[in-house]
């Protein structure tokens, strides 16, 4: 309700807004895992300066003479403001440049906000993470779980367990989408678990019944019928981590089942495992939401976890990726901002830093690939290289 403060208090109210979520995570829980990327309101600054941007005039843009407070936006959640902006802004590198973990996490958790409720009160959508849990760096791994140990993250109700491992028993279905490097490459994988509460503790879900991981990279050697198929050593790695951090968590593993994930390959030459990450989440996320409306329980499921489209538009995710993270960006504003698309001088070139080199982007980098991607085959292996599966040669 208004108050005759009307501008003053409106400010008062944003601000402590702002400050609470540059502390706390959306859930209200507290700093949330590992490390997420947190801007205060010290930080905030918006940029302003002459540009060119296509608008039919509906919405007037703020004049560069305006700089009073009252003619500037203030964002209501800081944090939320400061992540889809880097996430939109990685977005728009190259059509090819990796997947920020903001983007993804800004993207997912948009994709679960739209499920249903029915489906929403039994689905986690945790953030993504990675990659020092997951990864063959030892050390890195046990510094890991030494800062999770940490006062500041334990959770407030016990004092005793990290506090995501308490979010992780909310509720029976678990998407997790991590971030894995090692020699094969640095890519996303989508880990998802279904998990069942005791009898004496209805409301904590911490027995697993069966988890599944998609990995959309494939082994570069191929098998004895020449085919590439999912890289099992890492594998193998990733689900002894897991185990690892769910005994940390005190969930009973005992009767856990592991199911191949099947998922769209990715071309041995591609790197586009983000795109297909978040491909992934909402086919998942999809197929359990028609289950719950279809008042199917787990038990009474032909399989525990869905086979995967067998084709993947990379570009098309990550188009749509931008647009979330666009969205949710002006939505921090109170809407009191609009999308807007700015023209760049013609033929600009933009030096960035990746994985500790140099590389110069040119504008049109963002275009994305002029052919299709593959079709899987059925096994959902890479079949040898020829034009069927991989057509870098043809052009439309």
């Amino acid at each position: 309700m208004a108050t005759p403060g009307g501008q003053n208090d409106r400010t008062q109210r944003k601000r402590k807004l702002a400050d609470s979520a540059s502390r706390t995570a959306p859930n209200g829980r507290g700093p949330l895992i590992f490390e997420k990327s947190v801007e205060t309101v010290d930080d905030y600054q918006l940029r302003m300066g002459p540009g060119w941007t296509l608008n039919d005039g509906t919405y007037e843009h703020v004049p560069q003479h305006k700089r009073r407070k009252r003619d500037v936006p203030y964002p209501s959640f800081i944090n939320e403001t400061y992540r889809s902006m880097v996430g939109l802004s990685s977005l728009q590198l190259s059509h090819d440049a990796p997947i920020n973990l903001c983007a993804m996490d800004v993207a997912s958790n948009h994709v679960w906000r739209c499920l249903p409720f029915v489906a929403k009160r039994i689905i986690t959508m945790a953030p993504p993470n990675g990659p020092a849990l997951w990864s063959t760096d030892k050390k890195a791994r046990n510094e890991m779980y030494e800062k999770m140990a940490h006062p500041d993250y334990l959770d407030p109700a016990t004092r005793t367990t990290y506090r995501f491992y308490a979010d992780i028993k909310m509720k029976p279905w678990m998407i997790w989408p991590l971030w894995v490097e090692d020699a094969w490459g640095k890519d996303y994988v989508l880990v998802a678990w279904y998990a069942e509460a005791r009898p004496e503790s209805p409301n904590t879900y911490d027995r697993l019944r069966a988890f599944t991981i998609y990995d959309p990279r494939r082994n570069p050697t191929p098998d004895s019928n020449w085919k590439h198929g999912p890289l099992e050593t890492r594998l193998k790695r990733i689900r002894s981590r897991l185990m690892h951090f769910l005994k940390e968590a005190k969930f009973d593993v005992s009767g856990a089942e592991y199911h191949q994930g099947e998922c769209s390959p990715m071309p041995l030459d591609h790197y586009t495992s983000g795109e297909r990450c978040f491909a992934a989440i909402k086919e998942v996320l999809g197929w359990i939401c028609r289950n719950v409306i279809e008042g199917k329980a787990f038990h009474q499921l032909d399989r525990p976890f869905p086979r995967l489209s067998r084709w993947v538009n990379p570009y098309q995710n990550r188009v749509e990726m931008g647009g979330i993270n666009a969205w949710v960006l002006m939505a921090t504003f109170d809407f009191e901002a609009r999308i807007a698309v700015e023209c760049m001088e013609p033929g600009r070139r933009t030096e960035v830093v990746a994985d500790g080199q140099r590389r110069l982007l040119k504008n049109y980098d963002l275009c994305g690939p002029y052919w299709e991607p593959p079709v899987a085959p059925e096994d959902y292996n890479l079949d040898p290289e020829d034009d069927q599966y991989y057509p870098s040669a043809q052009t439309e």
